[in-house]
């Protein structure tokens, strides 16, 4: 029964989000704009409980390449870039903003995370002023299978699987699977090898 309930919830949640996936499907193929997009990401971001799961999760499910029905996505939390890649088990907590991102099974988030597209995503003039954010120096960010993002992190580089990556930790190079790393710039204080 709780099977069927959820599958009849995310077929409605799917018609729901239909018009709003539409409109963002729109202005990925007519523009260069993101302002729709993340108007509705961000609207969606903002519905409580159970019933925001479902829609967040229907509305990328149309939206981005992959998204597993098992996943939640917490309250507050939504996608800066109109792409990622969700698999079975991805737990993302309130509060978070990820960019683009390739989140593999079993991955849990806690809140306030942010996984933005990289670390080069503005460049400065020879004056030093800041540019516009150039979509095509961001990169993608691969969290591995089953790993752990603590409370407020700041992830800017991949995580391998099984990693951990603590509260408040600044990720700005690669982890390597089975580390736990921790602090600004965040260094491996543990690692493990698989049994």
């Amino acid at each position: 029964m709780k099977k069927l309930f959820k599958t009849l919830a995310n077929y409605i949640s799917l018609a729901i989000v239909f018009l709003p996936y539409f409109i963002c499907f729109l202005e990925q193929k007519w523009s260069r704009s993101q302002k729709i997009y993340l108007f509705w990401a961000q609207t969606l971001a903002l519905i409580p409980g159970v019933p925001g799961n479902f829609l967040r999760r229907a509305f990328y499910k149309l939206l981005f390449p992959a998204v597993s029905w098992q996943c939640e996505i917490g309250f507050g939390s939504f996608f800066s870039q109109p792409w990622a890649i969700i698999e079975k088990d991805v737990y993302i907590g309130p509060y978070c903003i990820l960019g683009r991102v390739i989140l593999r099974e079993g991955v849990l988030i806690a809140s306030r995370v942010s996984i933005p597209s990289g670390k080069r995503q503005h460049r400065r003039t020879k004056e030093g002023r800041l540019l516009p954010a150039n979509f095509k120096d961001f990169q993608t960010i691969e969290i591995g299978r089953h790993s752990w993002i603590g409370e407020g992190a700041v992830v800017m580089a991949s995580v391998g699987e099984m990693a951990t990556v603590a509260a408040g930790a600044v990720v700005f190079k690669p982890v390597p699977p089975w580390s736990v790393v921790a602090g600004n710039p965040a260094i491996i204080i543990k690692k493990d090898s698989p049994s």
